[in-house]
């Protein structure tokens, strides 16, 4: 059974991502409860179990749906607990993630972009083009 989760972008980042697969970016956290006073470095793919609101993800105005199958017996360890109130997070490698993973286009801000139409890469936009 595949898990869902959902990765918030920029359109044209969305793009590549359906072409070539996620890459790794480098994050920073200040998270609940951290023993120290520095902030937690991750490297990898940004990924949550709901649709991220704008103001908990990294900005862009697309969403991803990522269906992962079979799920890593080992994504437990990259979630990272006490970012988000509301959701989970998890930063997976994008060397780990990318093999199992399966991303479609699931919104797109319609302010920002006339050529989404919601549905998976490669069709046509609104008018054709």
């Amino acid at each position: 059974m595949a898990l869902i989760f959902y990765h918030r972008t920029t359109i044209a980042e969305a793009r590549e991502i359906m072409r070539r697969g996620f890459q790794d970016q480098k994050w920073g956290f200040d998270v609940e409860g951290l023993v120290s006073d520095r902030r937690l470095k991750v490297v990898g793919v940004w990924l949550t179990d709901r649709v991220p609101e704008e103001e908990d993800a990294p900005p862009g105005d697309a969403v991803l749906e990522v269906a992962v199958d079979p799920a890593p017996e080992t994504l437990q360890v990259f979630e990272i607990p006490g970012v988000l109130g509301g959701a989970k997070l998890w930063v997976i490698p994008a060397n780990l993630l990318n093999p199992v993973a399966t991303a479609r286009i699931l919104s797109v801000d319609p302010r920002t972009s006339w050529w989404f139409e919601r549905g998976e890469m490669g069709e046509m936009g609104p008018e054709g083009e």
